[in-house]
């Protein structure tokens, strides 16, 4: 027994203490906050997620570090980028918004879930549910939150967001346009231009409009968007076709039962 005790001893005596795991032991929580930060400055976002996982377990914390720390692991998913960073990211911000409603960076959370779903929206000719969803929460932070610093930085990329919604209403009725469809063509067509107002590429919906209700023999409807083509885009590519098609289609011109054919010039 003597003998297997002092064996036991020995045995301990010669084990080494393990290291701690923690990188930031004797740390506090501002402190290993302030350590995640350079590493998001260094674009580690991993280990930035990590290390602001550490400071939430420190016992020093306080609730305004511990809402600093949950906005910068949102920070750390979006800069991470991703589908699934993103979707993690909206989901931090949105349940950033819930707890600290009245937070000093609220506007600047606001405007994140704005961009979350504009960068996980599909192209134009695509579903675009996200698109419209950016639309909604980059409107919010002008309604919101009024005098913000993110309220002008939200509006160009409601623009954006306005863009591509008219071009995915543009490229339906362009499907339709080239069918021979041409009153699916112009209610889309409508739509771009009624609700869509700073649309980049109007001079090219006033061709296709024009081209499309000559198609359906109604003459002086055309002829209103081929020459308000010309009148307000004259330099425009395509306010050179308005003019071939008002010069073929005179007043008192007997209009030709064959509808124009699709030009290839408007494409997407």
């Amino acid at each position: 027994m003597l003998l297997a005790v002092a064996f036991a001893s020995g045995g301990c005596a010669g084990k080494k203490a393990k290291p701690s795991k923690d990188k930031f032991a004797g740390m506090g929580a501002a402190q290993v906050y302030e350590a995640a930060m350079e590493q998001i400055q260094k674009e580690n976002y991993g280990r930035a997620r990590d290390t602001l996982q550490a400071a939430l377990g420190r016992s020093d914390i306080t609730p305004d570090l511990t809402a600093r720390i949950h906005l910068a692991l949102a920070d750390a998913y979006f800069l991470d980028g991703g589908l699934i960073n993103l979707a993690e990211a909206l989901s931090r911000y949105t349940n950033f918004l819930t707890f600290y409603p009245n937070h000093e960076r609220a506007d600047y959370v606001q405007y994140q879930l704005g961009l979350c779903h504009l960068k996980q929206a599909l192209s134009p000719d695509r579903d675009q549910a996200q698109t419209r969803k950016a639309l909604m929460e980059l409107s919010k932070v002008e309604s919101l939150y009024p005098g913000s610093n993110f309220i002008d930085p939200a509006l160009q990329k409601a623009d954006e967001a306005r863009e591509r919604l008219a071009e995915h209403e543009y490229r339906i009725g362009y499907f339709y346009f080239k069918r021979r469809s041409f009153t699916g063509a112009i209610d889309r067509f409508k739509e771009v231009l009624e609700d869509f107002p700073r649309y980049s590429r109007r001079d090219r919906i006033y061709l296709l409009m024009g081209q499309s209700l000559l198609g359906l023999n109604r003459q002086d409807e055309g002829r209103l968007y081929l020459e308000k083509l010309i009148a307000e885009y004259p330099d425009s590519r395509h306010a050179e076709a308005a003019r071939q098609l008002l010069t073929a289609r005179t007043p008192g011109q007997r209009a030709s039962s064959r509808p124009p054919s699709p030009q290839p010039y408007p494409a997407p």
